[in-house]
């Protein structure tokens, strides 16, 4: 059981599930080469929001302009920024490297390159704290019609290393 079904549906059908690890993220290197500059958790929670996809059908990938996506993590990019603080007594920094470490970075790097246009947001907080609210809000966006489906990931981090969990939701029609 995952974080997720333990939260109260809210009328929302879960349609697709995906998880990524690493036992750290300094090892995570881009497999494409359509931003260099991406925190390496953005790498990961790219994973789990396609193994997630790969569980959804036809219909979730010609909606694909409509999807939403909220994550949930307490680190999101400090893996990069880190780095930024280490580079500064050097005096050369690609200023590049700083979208990077924008936290909401981690959210747009799927939309980015799996074509998703719906609203977006990062909840820099632990997943424990963060799931309620995202799952409140992705309810609302899926009532409200700014999304077709959301995707919600969480991010958690401990000695076994790192675990994202991406699941996608879509409504279902009927309140809980």
């Amino acid at each position: 059981m995952n974080e997720l079904t333990a939260v109260h549906t809210c009328g929302m059908a879960i349609v697709g599930q995906g998880v990524a690890t690493a036992p750290d993220l300094s090892g995570l290197r881009p497999k494409r080469k359509a931003s260099l500059y991406a925190d390496p958790l953005s790498w990961l929670v790219l994973d789990a929001v396609e193994h997630a996809v790969d569980d959804c059908g036809e219909e979730f990938l010609s909606e694909r302009e409509s999807v939403g996506h909220i994550v949930v993590s307490d680190q999101c990019t400090i893996h990069t920024m880190r780095e930024i603080a280490a580079a500064i007594p050097a005096g050369r920094i690609s200023p590049l490297r700083f979208s990077g470490a924008n936290p909401g970075s981690v959210c747009s790097l799927p939309s980015q390159l799996l074509g998703f246009s719906g609203p977006s947001m990062t909840l820099s907080m632990p997943a424990e704290k963060g799931l309620p609210f995202a799952k409140v809000l992705a309810g609302i966006w899926l009532g409200q019609h700014s999304a077709a489906h959301v995707l919600l990931t969480s991010h958690t981090a401990g000695a076994a290393g790192h675990r994202v969990t991406s699941t996608i939701f879509k409504k279902t029609g009927q309140g809980d």
